[in-house]
């Protein structure tokens, strides 16, 4: 883009609510007031504090083979530039960052696109604002959101594992800073809510107005991944901000766990060390969702699942419209309780074409209840996987509910439910008083004729009177 003054017209040409936005937002301002020059102040270091956004900008879209400077991962992907510190040739910090992160993804929306909104900023303490603007900025305008994780014990946590914000948000990317040869270097923050690792120490990129230096520090690492993201995207410009935030995290290298073998850091630094080839080369994943499951009891007409019953579970999902084609399907369908036995608990499902389901009605799982388990709810958890190439796959967990109920459709001395009371039900009343039989919960309430929580002699009885009388 080229400055022509007859661009200046006062006027919100994009809808976007911002007038003259031609290069991108100040939200800070010199004194409080947003303009539409998101330039540092005038005199400031070309090197200094003030250059860190120029730092970044180096690394998310530096234009790459011309045998200059440096080369970016985003190779010539578009970027704007959206001020949100105040001061003049003070320190710059950060008091506009959410309204920065606003304006970036309406800008992207209202020009019938997205953004990919690097932050390389942050602090500690959860506020429920901030997270609220994240989740619009995601949800209704499609924004891909990353941020760094943070440079380690900064405010004197006594660690370096702690949650940082707002890479710590729900719908950001939270990017981890590695040295070189994929190393932490033991200081750089660490957290269960990292996404994902990126190259962050001794980085070489811009600085104001001519030159380069090194720097490192998570604030590399987050435009690094987000760059990477950029080069994704303008080679899939039909994904959504769903579809680069999963292949990118799905293709992250998990080498960097095969290196830094700490058990405090294991699950901390992310799915793996950004990978632009491996994100590249991978085809779109599947999304599927559970349309639906569903309870058999093939010994059963009560409809009733109770003690001791046989279950066949049948499970529908449906690969979602837009998104890849799933293959070499498989489902572990599991569950905590130890009163559930599961027969069969792998199942290989046929591939899916976007929009088409999945489902195992002709080989359903078989399931086994103890005669001791209690009524209740109890969670089975399905497994899928596909697409699976070396590391790479595509994984989703389905959580579905098991209701176990007490059968009362049982009679009273009717041990063996053939609907009549004879000397058989004596003959396995008196076994499983010696231990001889195993009853069910169906069976043990049928068999305790007198309800008082023990089957014996007592019982037996009052079947032979129940015989005889009839």
């Amino acid at each position: 883009w080229i400055y022509d003054p007859e661009d200046i017209n006062g006027q919100d040409d994009d809808g976007n609510g911002y007038v003259d936005d031609l290069i991108g937002w100040d939200c800070a301002g010199y004194s409080g007031l947003q303009d539409n020059i998101p330039s540092p102040p005038s005199g400031v270091s070309n090197g200094g504090t003030w250059a860190h956004g120029t730092h970044v900008a180096g690394l998310l879209s530096a234009r790459s083979n011309n045998n200059t400077g440096i080369a970016s991962i985003g190779f010539n992907c578009s970027i704007m530039s959206v001020k949100v510190s105040t001061g003049e040739q003070s320190y710059p910090y950060i008091t506009h960052g959410y309204d920065g992160i606003l304006y970036a993804a309406r800008a992207g929306y209202h020009n019938d696109n997205f953004t990919i909104i690097n932050n390389s900023w942050g602090g500690i303490g959860y506020n429920q604002y901030e997270q609220a603007v994240i989740d619009v900025v995601h949800d209704d305008y499609g924004a891909v959101v990353v941020a760094a994780a943070g440079n380690g014990d900064d405010w004197d946590l006594g660690t370096d594992e702690f949650a940082h914000y707002p890479s710590s948000y729900e719908h950001v990317i939270s990017v981890c800073a590695m040295g070189g040869g994929d190393n932490w270097n033991h200081w750089a923050t660490y957290h269960e809510s990292v996404d994902l690792s990126s190259p962050g120490e001794g980085i070489r990129s811009t600085k104001i107005d001519n030159g380069y230096t090194s720097w490192s520090g998570s604030s590399m690492a987050s435009p690094i991944a987000a760059g990477t993201i950029g080069l994704l995207r303008s080679f899939n410009m039909d994904w959504t901000n769903e579809m680069l935030e999963t292949m990118i995290l799905a293709t992250a290298d998990p080498v960097i766990y095969d290196i830094n073998t700490e058990d405090y850091l294991q699950g901390k630094l992310g799915t793996g060390r950004v990978d632009a080839l491996r994100s590249l080369s991978t085809d779109l994943f599947p999304r599927f969702e559970l349309v639906g499951n569903d309870f058999f009891l093939p010994n059963d007409s009560t409809g009733i699942i109770s003690a001791g019953d046989a279950l066949e579970v049948m499970v529908i999902l449906l690969n979602d419209e837009g998104w890849g084609t799933a293959n070499n399907i498989t489902g572990t369908l599991s569950a905590e309780s130890i009163d559930i036995s599961i027969l069969n608990p792998v199942m290989n499902f046929n591939d899916a074409l976007p929009g088409m389901p999945i489902l195992n009605d002709s080989n359903p799982f078989q399931v086994e209840l103890s005669s001791t388990i209690e009524t209740g709810e109890y969670e089975f958890i399905l497994k899928l996987i596909s697409n699976e190439n070396n590391n790479i796959r595509y994984e989703a967990d389905f959580g579905f509910i098991l209701n176990v109920e007490v059968d009362d459709q049982f009679m009273a001395g009717d041990v063996n439910n053939d609907a009549t009371i004879n000397i058989l039900d004596i003959v396995m009343v008196a076994n499983y008083t010696l231990g001889q039989e195993e009853f069910s919960y169906d069976q043990i309430q049928a068999a305790d004729l007198n309800q008082d929580g023990n089957i014996n002699i007592l019982d037996i009885i009052q079947i032979i009177n129940i015989i005889l009388y009839n």
